[in-house]
């Protein structure tokens, strides 16, 4: 039993790779939850979708690679503009027209690109927790995680020690 069951749902193909999709609620502002990366399917946003049903159209999908989606063989399959795309199907076999984009930790690149080369599809983007390089790294940031340090200042904090 779910706290909210889809109003909508199906798949979308895309170059032979089957994309699974659920839709929650109604009105003219559409909420897309971005998966985060293929190793989580949608049911990730399952404490979010109900309460944002009440005042949204809301629609998720499960990423290639898991949920109800194909899980394609080859490495290319999982580039960025891969998920874009299916993104991009998913909303047009919604009619979809315009949305707000939320993404979590490696679902921020999705959304950049969504952002960047679709503007007139995104009306605004949310950025949880994002996981992106967008700047060089820090200079002594370059910790290895797995050996112990001499002491637990800067950067020496963050080990599994």
């Amino acid at each position: 039993m779910r706290a909210r069951e889809p109003d909508q749902h199906g798949f979308v193909e895309r170059d032979g790779v089957r994309i699974a999709y659920e839709a929650f609620g109604e009105g003219p502002t559409t909420v897309l939850l971005l998966p985060s990366w293929s190793i989580l399917h949608s049911r990730m946003w399952k404490a979010q979708v109900p309460y944002l049903s009440r005042h949204f159209r809301v629609v998720t999908f499960d990423g290639r690679g898991n949920g109800r989606s194909d899980r394609p063989e080859a490495a290319r399959a999982y580039e960025d503009r891969e998920f874009v795309a299916d993104a991009l199907a998913v909303l047009d076999a919604l009619g979809v027209e315009q949305v707000f984009v939320v993404s979590a930790s490696s679902g921020a690149a999705w959304a950049l690109i969504l952002a960047a080369e679709h503007a007139a599809r995104v009306a605004g983007a949310v950025f949880i927790a994002p996981s992106l390089p967008l700047a060089p790294r820090f200079a002594g940031r370059d910790v290895n995680f797995n050996a112990r340090h001499p002491d637990d200042e800067g950067w020496h904090k963050l080990n599994r020690h």
